[in-house]
């Protein structure tokens, strides 16, 4: 893994924890409310509240990381299509393609 994933997955991590621990509070809430007085009186804690763009990127990631790899059956149509010859290389596009790819690079 590159440094900038790495880092990103750690990031996530912690949005997870911490959106897992809000998720949570409400019940310990409502547990606290059912032992009566005592528990009531009793301090509650940190409290964690994260944005919008935090819970978005913690589910984008959880959604990225369980999408496997390869897609298999997208290998098994593209194998068909070379076996059977009808498979077809665009030399322009791919021409294009690169030097799009180089504009980014050295843009």
């Amino acid at each position: 893994m590159n440094v900038e994933l790495t880092k990103y997955v750690q990031q996530s991590d912690s949005y997870q924890k911490a959106l897992e621990k809000t998720e949570n509070a409400p019940n310990a809430a409502a547990n606290r409310a059912l032992k009566g007085k005592e528990a009531a009186a009793a301090p509650q804690g940190d409290r964690v509240s994260l944005s919008n763009d935090a819970r978005l990127r913690t589910q984008a990631f959880s959604t990225a990381m369980s999408a496997p790899d390869v897609r298999q059956e997208r290998i098994d149509a593209l194998k068909a299509q070379v076996d059977s010859g009808a498979y077809v290389v665009d030399s322009r596009k791919v021409a294009e393609k690169l030097l799009l790819e180089e504009a980014e690079l050295f843009g």
